[in-house]
């Protein structure tokens, strides 16, 4: 009979029915019985026994492969589609798989008192391959506790099971003197009959949206940095309202997928942060609508880089992006030396239009009108997930000096779900020595992210040398960043949400208006023309800044 470790095809085979080729042992433990099966081998019984009991009780000084420990078989998938835990179908007995360091087990456990297990040496070929008893198994990791195995049944075709990271029974675990959690998420969601008996029977088109919504708040709760905060800012309720409808929407074919995850990521966006989007056509629809066009209301709406005199005494510097293109930093660097050269009193940093980029580029002219160190302290903070720690990933490097090493280190030993600080300042830190009488910041709804950081520098560096201008709320972007970005199942939908919070924000989602507020408002219209010109709003600006 051909042994097939990681996945049972449709039948469960016994060990009295093994070839020649196997020994089998009755080990005797306190409470339970295990009946091992091994091939057969020039070792002594008693070594075939202790290797595989070392297997059982996980004796090794060093993690081997990512997938050591022990799993459990969730079940079938039942579409046969590796990359998806949904539309799981149950198994008929509970199967366990422990990964060692020199082979694996198959666990199966019939009755309390008896276990059947066969051990069979196993190669780790890659984190995605591995190869047991002549067969090649792919792993697709669906996150760190669930991966499904792909192999092929007797017929060649495709067999996808999936797997959870679970301790052996408790009556096994006591009996070989070890310590393992169970399944620590639930799982009940992923199953084909769970889903039929609480929403009945649906076509696929249903089901297929109903993955792809789930899916998104899913990743949503477990890695949005915001997440979190919102629940405990009394906004529970509210959100469940809105999940439950269009989820029932959805369930009814009210609604598509795309409408369903649009209105679902526009409410964080709309509320609390514009980080946090998606690329569904509803999504874009509903934004549309709620922000400023501006090139409804300024002919001419084209920001380009500036860097002048506006009158003999004030300096304008306008930055259309801090990506470090348009403007380059040899650009920024030639403006710094111009206007530290001009003698000028007065600074205007322009940051209409300016959709983000990098800090160091929007700070670099904003630090001339601050006037004092921290006032406040300041923390960012990183949410630790599967989806988050595996994007942190991409940016660590051996440089020692690179913080996110030091971040990475520390995720994969924190809790999913929880915070660990980013970066922070303290109060008294940085301390500033302006290079103006005054300062001025224009911004507009467009101003988002590293064009938003200018404003909540001033507010914490500078006590009376710099104000902002302008009619609108920044975008409201800058209380998180470092985005990570998830396309949704069965569609071409990107999800994007930040990693990181800053402490703040638990004070500003209060509000439920994202974005910074000018100290001035502008009383003028809009300008005609926003491209390399000196406008009437930096004309005003000029003037007011005298007063």
């Amino acid at each position: 009979m051909k042994q097939i470790i990681l996945t049972i095809l449709f039948t469960l085979a016994t060990f009295e029915g093994y070839s020649q080729n196997n020994k089998q042992y009755r080990i005797n433990l306190d409470s339970v019985t295990i009946m091992l099966s091994c091939k057969q081998s020039a070792n002594r019984d008693s070594d075939n026994i202790q290797i595989a009991m070392n297997v059982l009780k996980m004796k090794q000084t060093e993690k081997p492969h990512r997938l050591y420990g022990t799993w459990k078989m969730r079940g079938k998938q039942l579409t046969n589609t590796a990359t998806s835990q949904y539309w799981v179908g149950r198994m008929g007995m509970n199967t366990y798989q422990v990964f060692g360091d020199n082979g694996a087990v198959m666990a199966v456990v019939p009755t309390p008192n008896i276990v059947q297990c066969q051990y069979t040496a196993c190669s780790y070929l890659s984190e995605n391959v591995i190869e047991t008893d002549d067969m090649i198994c792919m792993i697709t990791w669906i996150d760190d506790e669930t991966i499904s195995v792909t192999t092929l049944d007797n017929d060649g075709h495709p067999f996808v099971t999936i797997w959870d990271r679970c301790g052996l029974p408790n009556s096994v675990q006591k009996a070989l003197g070890i310590k393992a959690p169970g399944i620590k998420k639930d799982i009940s969601k992923y199953f084909m009959d769970e889903f039929v008996k609480r929403y009945g029977a649906k076509p696929d088109s249903i089901r297929q949206a109903y993955e792809t919504f789930d899916f998104a708040i899913d990743v949503n709760e477990r890695s949005n940095a915001i997440f979190p905060i919102l629940t405990r800012c009394g906004f529970e309720n509210e959100y469940n309202s809105l999940k439950d409808s269009l989820l029932s929407q959805l369930l009814q074919g009210n609604i598509s997928a795309d409408e369903a995850v649009g209105r679902y990521i526009f409410w964080f966006h709309k509320n609390f942060d514009r980080h946090t989007g998606c690329s569904s056509d509803f999504f874009w629809k509903l934004r549309s609508e709620e922000m400023i066009d501006y090139n409804n209301l300024i002919p001419q709406y084209s920001p380009q880089p500036v860097g002048c005199k506006v009158d003999d005494e004030t300096y304008l510097l306008r930055l259309p992006s801090c990506r470090g293109e348009n403007p380059s930093w040899n650009w920024m660097s030639e403006k710094e030396k111009e206007f530290k050269q001009s003698g000028c009193k007065y600074l205007i940093l322009d940051l209409r239009g300016n959709t983000g980029g990098g800090d160091a580029i929007s700070l670099l002219f904003t630090r001339f009108m601050c006037d004092c160190s921290a006032m406040n302290d300041e923390q960012d903070y990183f949410r630790v997930s599967y989806e988050n720690n595996k994007e942190l990933k991409k940016y660590c490097n051996n440089d020692p000096n690179n913080f996110h090493n030091r971040v990475m280190s520390e995720a994969v030993l924190a809790e999913d779900g929880s915070y660990l600080k980013w970066s922070s300042t303290s109060k008294g830190q940085n301390q500033h020595t302006p290079l103006v009488r005054k300062g001025a910041i224009i911004i507009d709804n467009n101003s988002a992210s590293a064009a938003e950081a200018p404003v909540r520098y001033v507010r914490n560096y500078s006590k009376k040398h710099a104000k902002v201008y302008g009619r609108e709320n920044t975008m409201g972007c800058e209380e998180t960043g470092n985005c990570n970005e998830i396309r949704l199942p069965n569609s071409q939908i990107y999800m994007r949400f930040p990693m990181t919070v800053e402490s703040t924000f638990e004070k500003w989602c209060k509000k439920k208006t994202p974005g910074y507020a000018p100290d001035i408002t502008i009383p003028l219209p809009y300008p005609e023309q926003l491209t390399d010109n000196i406008d009437s709003w930096v004309l005003w600006v000029a003037k007011d800044l005298k007063k």
